[in-house]
């Protein structure tokens, strides 16, 4: 769009060898001044991505993520809120609507991913055509390339999901403090563990396990994915995405038949590439994915990020309606993909880029 980009960045310099010319602002010298910075430096200031406003992972969390926009209206700079997930009901505080009201109202243009979202925001006032219902920016990267016989590895996107406990302070700044205690991770571990092994003895399955966080700002997946690994009788089959090699990492998503995934984007990403994708929810945000992509049945019931005995008949079906699914899946991804380019667009349309 000829325009420069500027990121907040906790290894500028990493950042920097990954994506040359981008304007990194160091968070590891101060969150706020960071933020502030980076706001003054732009001309137009871009919150997005992920859940914009929820408050289970930390009271701060919403806050945090609004501030971009409260810094704009200080500083007089014009702002967009890009393909943004608002969370429902039970994982707002009290005030989290009025906040989010307040923030987004000097906002030249918004798009959501999600009806649910939109909803959220139609209720708080926001109104097209400054608003418009798009999809996840995801849905638009290119699909790896499927083989034509049916796949039989089994893809599991797992999350120890245990820290969005509704505390006060994020769980980085509790581990700085000294006062985290961690929830045990075992159980789910384990949990994990009995139903890949299941899979494997039933349909010689290879597993491939996709670790998508690895940060401090939440609990590590590729820590879980190891420790799931340990707990499985059938190691020799099983196999850890590397992360750090974006494109491998969705290549392998791809050649999976089937992926049992927590995060949101382990279905958004295995719905993209055409792999068939089983949701063990823990937020809204996931659910609200699955009825997007019409594949409700295929939400594993009664879980929240640990999949137990009702994760069983779930997957078996997605493995066996694989070859079924992956065709009802087409036609419901291309509009979606039509939907997701909509907020270039409308960024386009709005700022006359």
């Amino acid at each position: 769009m000829g325009v420069e980009v500027g990121v907040l960045s906790a290894d500028p310099d990493r950042t920097k060898r990954t994506y040359p010319g981008v304007k990194c602002f160091d968070v590891s010298r101060g969150r706020l001044k960071a933020a502030v910075s980076a706001v003054r430096w732009s001309d137009i200031v871009i919150v997005g991505g992920g859940e914009l406003v929820q408050d289970v992972s930390s009271l701060f969390y919403s806050p945090y993520n609004l501030l971009p926009l409260f810094l704009s209206s200080v500083f007089r700079k014009k702002s967009f809120a890009w393909a943004v997930g608002i969370g429902q009901k039970s994982e707002l505080a009290l005030l989290t609507p009025l906040m989010t009201r307040l923030a987004l109202r000097k906002c030249s243009g918004i798009t959501v991913r999600d009806r649910g979202s939109f909803n959220s925001l139609h209720r708080l006032g926001f109104r097209e055509p400054e608003m418009l219902l798009t999809a996840d920016c995801a849905l638009t990267l290119p699909a790896g390339s499927r083989e034509e016989k049916p796949s039989n590895i089994l893809g599991a996107a797992p999350r120890d999901v245990s820290n969005r406990a509704g505390k006060l302070l994020p769980l980085e700044l509790r581990k700085k403090m000294g006062i985290h205690r961690n929830a045990d991770p075992l159980p789910a571990a384990c949990a994990w563990a009995s139903i890949l092994d299941r899979q494997a003895d039933k349909h010689g399955s290879e597993i491939i396990l996709f670790p998508f966080h690895t940060g401090s700002l939440s609990n590590s997946d590729d820590v879980f994915c190891e420790l799931i690994k340990s707990r499985m009788k059938c190691k020799k089959s099983v196999s850890i995405a590397d992360p750090s090699d974006p494109e491998g990492f969705t290549s392998l998503i791809a050649k999976c038949r089937v992926l049992v995934t927590t995060p949101l984007h382990g279905a958004i990403l295995a719905f993209a590439s055409g792999t068939v994708p089983v949701a063990v929810s823990y937020s809204s945000k996931c659910i609200r994915f699955m009825e997007q992509a019409l594949l409700m049945e295929y939400i594993v019931p009664g879980c929240r990020g640990i999949p137990g005995d009702t994760a069983v008949p779930v997957i078996e079906k997605a493995w066996i309606n694989a070859e079924i699914l992956q065709m009802r899946m087409t036609p419901v991804r291309e509009k979606l993909v039509k939907r997701a380019v909509g907020t270039a667009e409308h960024f386009r349309k709005t700022f006359k880029l």
